[in-house]
């Protein structure tokens, strides 16, 4: 049917060139016959007109196509051909309803959104559940290893946004990590999962606060506008200047300059103290933070003598000490005298728990009264003990290393416990030691050859420290010089 379509439309664009020629042709005769009759009679003329109508009537070659107009016709053919020239200008019925064509890539799927909030006891499946994902998809996620391990700890409020296809099937996934970082799942060409983290830059400004002792030290620097990571730091930085937990009364003053960080010109977070100065029963000490040229980073009086230990003197942030070392304590458990050899840090479930020193994990799984308890083993002779533990950081076992400050397990209220508390020992050469006045030698000071640079970086610092007000001005920590851009 095809072939007879192409042949009559060949036979009607034919038919078209010899009308056209012939209509061509006619209107010329015409033409020269009109103004034959108009003219004046002239033998010689006539017979000249006579000739150009004899020349414009002659045959004219026109190309025509070889087949199929010289090949004899049916009368099926002729029939065909007929109706197509009465057809001529009518469009093929199909043609006046194909939709037209249109240039360009064909249309992507589109991706369905859904978000999940983090709810109290939830874990990875029962939010991919939510989602309408299976567990089969979780495993393809946590197969990707370290580039997904904060999915690991979820907090209650987090929230995931999920990219699915039409038909449900998972596509990929964005998690807030902090204000300025996310984690972005998604899949690549060969359709396998890939993650990687996207990172804001924030802008990092200094700011100075100062306060007096009035109850606490946590309550007054709370009641300064602080946070309670910044007071943890302060007590680590003169943790073994000053005992906070015995030594500190009414009247001592602190005067700090930290950091805080911005996003899109909105404060979103505190992070290091850079500088802080403590007055206790009339002697005041100071500290400021210094990087080395090596890459170590610490805290130096600022004659370059260092403020470091070999040991933190708290390993968790805690809100209070709900028991202390005590050898005649009564127990609140069993009602009786039994000796406290260690420390209670009161702090909420899931709290941090860090390394008080570097060493090697001797012992880590469930022990009796202590529930779940990691022992590490320290050079020198110390050991350190952490009991009731809600959870172990699962990348740590027997017999791992670990670095002063590293987060070894979470805060919890296994075993012999009747609230959430971490249960702290030191051990010196097998002795267990109030671990808040145990004596320890100090770290070395500021090398030699690195005091001409330890001084430029740290005078700005102590210029900030020495002025007085309630509250400096913010200052920009790059412009400072103090950190990277």
């Amino acid at each position: 049917m095809r072939n007879r379509y192409l042949f009559s439309k060949r036979k009607s664009r034919a038919t078209i060139l010899l009308r056209g020629t012939a209509l061509l042709l006619g209107l010329t005769g015409l033409g020269v016959v009109i103004a034959k009759v108009s003219m004046p009679t002239d033998p010689a003329l006539d017979q000249r007109i006579d000739q150009s109508i004899a020349q414009a009537v002659a045959p004219i070659n026109i190309p025509l196509p070889a087949t199929p107009l010289d090949t004899p016709r049916s009368p099926q053919t002729t029939a065909t051909l007929s109706n197509t020239q009465e057809n001529l200008f009518a469009a093929p019925a199909d043609d006046l309803t194909r939709p037209a064509k249109l240039s360009g890539h064909p249309t992507e799927p589109p991706v369905i959104t859904k978000t999940v909030k983090v709810t109290s006891g939830d874990s990875l499946s029962t939010i991919f559940a939510r989602a309408g994902l299976g567990y089969s998809e979780v495993s393809q996620l946590m197969a990707l290893g370290d580039s997904v391990a904060p999915l690991k700890t979820l907090h209650p409020g987090d929230e995931f946004s999920f990219q699915l296809s039409p038909e449900q099937n998972f596509l990929g996934l964005s998690y807030q990590i902090a204000p300025n970082k996310s984690l972005s799942v998604s899949r690549d060409g060969q359709d396998q999962l890939i993650a990687k983290e996207i990172v804001i830059p924030m802008e990092t400004r200094l700011a100075t606060a100062e306060g007096t002792i009035d109850s606490s030290l946590y309550q007054s620097a709370i009641e300064t506008g602080l946070s309670a990571n910044i007071v943890m730091q302060l007590a680590d930085i003169f943790g073994w200047k000053i005992n906070f937990l015995k030594d500190v009364q009414n009247g001592d003053h602190f005067r700090i300059v930290y950091e805080e960080k911005f996003l899109n010109g909105k404060h979103v977070d505190t992070g290091r103290v850079m500088a802080a100065q403590f007055t206790n029963s009339g002697k005041t000490f100071q500290a400021v933070r210094y990087t080395a040229p090596n890459g170590k980073t610490g805290y130096y009086e600022p004659n370059g003598a260092s403020l470091a230990r070999g040991f933190l003197r708290y390993p968790v942030e805690f809100s209070r000490i709900s028991s202390r070392f005590d050898m005649h304590r009564m127990h609140p458990l069993y009602h009786k005298i039994r000796a406290h050899k260690g420390v209670d840090f009161a702090a909420p479930t899931g709290t941090p728990i860090h390394a008080a020193g570097s060493g090697r994990i001797e012992f880590i799984g469930w022990q009796h009264g202590y529930g779940k308890v990691i022992k590490i083993k320290h050079d020198g002779g110390f050991e350190t003990v952490y009991g009731h533990m809600s959870r172990f950081n699962a990348h740590i076992k027997n017999g791992s290393k670990v670095d002063m400050g590293e987060t070894i397990g979470y805060v919890g209220m296994t075993g012999a416990a009747t609230g959430p508390h971490l249960h702290y020992e030191f051990h010196v050469k097998g002795v267990y030691t109030d671990p808040l006045a145990a004596k320890l030698p100090e770290a070395n000071p500021i090398p030699s050859r690195y005091r001409k640079d330890f001084l430029a970086q740290t005078q700005s610092l102590v210029d900030q420290i020495a002025q007085t007000g309630q509250r400096a001005p913010i200052q920009s920590a790059q412009a400072l010089g103090l950190v990277a851009d």
